[in-house]
């Protein structure tokens, strides 16, 4: 039956309510610790002694996602000692459909006795622990299945077993209903993000027996006592929308032309935008050195497609490239476009990659990197070729791009490491 509990709702951390996604990647420096060390103020003990949930320095990447490979991550482990479980304050929501997404990898199972590790919950009430999330042991060697609860031990099981030491994106929604009993649904992705919410959720459940929210404005990470289990958990973002919850801010296009008239014009859109501050503009005369030379106003959160367009006084062939950046300071480089003519033809496959990434080009390639989000050079070769291959099984997982050399040329495209 509806909850008819009367809630005090909690009115300060007045961001809460201006936001529309909530977002949590661990990004808490450069030094492994706890989430709930007090110097981070976000995370809360609310069961449990000793064994805080650490995070580590690392992220897990998953392509297309959002919040793939930024800041560090949590890890949780289960024990037959006790165990701190810890939550943090989102946005509140009391109606519609809430989404909550997150990255998992899990590295030990836990055993044939399933138990949760994630939920959601109202910080009014403590023990109203909603939306579970299950692990148990698959029915192969090294797999296991996730499962979903409303907030009981009935608990729906996705169908696939999932690899251990694989990184998998988890989508939650919890749906309030008026009138009937609230539902949760979840969906398990392992390689890709459908653009839409899929017609036909991997997992259901609306038990009648447990009472429903009136409010959600928490998510939690539970560390257990039954069997062993271990994993990561990274990039979760609340919202109340598909596309501003696991999609990220997507750019269709970028282009340059040069007008001896007119000057340099950039153009460039984008199919969804989420905490976007908008476009950094960087131009370099030789494709290496780049330096800021304007900035364009994001549209912050969107679901449709939005056009930008850039006019520069300048008249010289140059490469550019745009730097777009959150409003939390995360940023993400675009590929370098060249406003003087076409440059050559490039073309990687796959990407995303495994263990070696494959060059094919209709002019010699002279030298390649591979650089990290810090700008680290992690592989560099002469080529010397139109074609290569370059092995990258040393490279964790996670986003890299690659600069490739051509006749005094640089361009540098995206590229991202699975398993």
């Amino acid at each position: 039956m509806k909850n008819k509990f009367l809630l005090t709702l909690f009115l300060g951390l007045t961001y809460l309510s201006q936001a529309q996604t909530t977002m949590e990647n661990f990004s808490f420096g450069a030094v492994a610790d706890t989430i709930t060390n007090p110097t981070k103020g976000i995370w809360k003990r609310h069961s449990g002694t000793g064994f805080p949930i650490p995070y580590a320095t690392n992220s897990l990447s998953f392509p297309g996602y959002a919040s793939s490979g930024v800041g560090g991550s949590a890890n949780f482990t289960f024990r037959t000692a006790s165990s701190e479980d810890a939550h943090r304050r989102v946005i509140s929501y009391s109606s519609g459909n809430v989404y909550i997404s997150f990255l998992l990898r899990m590295s030990i199972t836990g055993g044939t006795t399933a138990d949760y590790f994630f939920h959601v919950l109202d910080t009014s009430f403590l023990t109203a622990f909603r939306a579970r999330v299950w692990v148990v042991d698959g029915t192969a060697a090294n797999t296991y299945q996730i499962g979903l609860s409303k907030g009981t031990n009935t608990v729906n099981y996705a169908t696939p077993n999932y690899n251990k030491d694989s990184t998998v994106l988890v989508v939650l929604k919890y749906a309030f209903n008026a009138s009937v009993n609230d539902t949760v649904y979840g969906y398990v992705f392992t390689n890709s993000i459908p653009a839409t919410e899929p017609a036909v959720p991997h997992m259901v459940s609306s038990d009648i027996s447990q009472g429903d929210l009136a409010v959600l404005n928490a998510v939690a990470i539970r560390q257990g006592a039954v069997g062993n289990m271990s994993g990561t958990i990274d990039g979760i973002r609340v919202s109340n929308s598909w596309a501003n919850g696991p999609l990220p801010v997507t750019l269709l296009d970028f282009k340059a032309s040069l007008n001896e008239a007119n000057g340099t014009q950039l153009n460039w859109s984008t199919s969804s935008e989420i905490n976007n501050k908008g476009f950094e503009i960087e131009q370099s005369k030789d494709g290496e050195i780049f330096e800021t030379i304007d900035f364009v106003k994001g549209a912050g959160n969107s679901k449709t497609v939005q056009r930008y367009q850039a006019n520069l006084n300048y008249f010289a062939p140059a490469y550019y490239r745009l730097k777009q950046v959150d409003f939390d300071g995360a940023f993400e480089y675009s590929e370098v476009v060249y406003s003087g003519g076409e440059v050559s033809e490039i073309e990687l496959s796959p990407n995303p990659f495994v263990e070696t990434i494959k060059l094919n080009s209709n002019s010699n390639i002279d030298r390649i990197e591979i650089i990290d989000l810090t700008g680290k050079v992690l592989v560099s070769a002469t080529i010397n070729q139109l074609t290569a291959e370059v092995e990258t099984a040393h490279l964790a997982k996670g986003i890299y791009f690659i600069n490739i050399s051509q006749g005094g040329s640089v361009q540098t495209k995206r590229i991202i490491k699975t398993n």
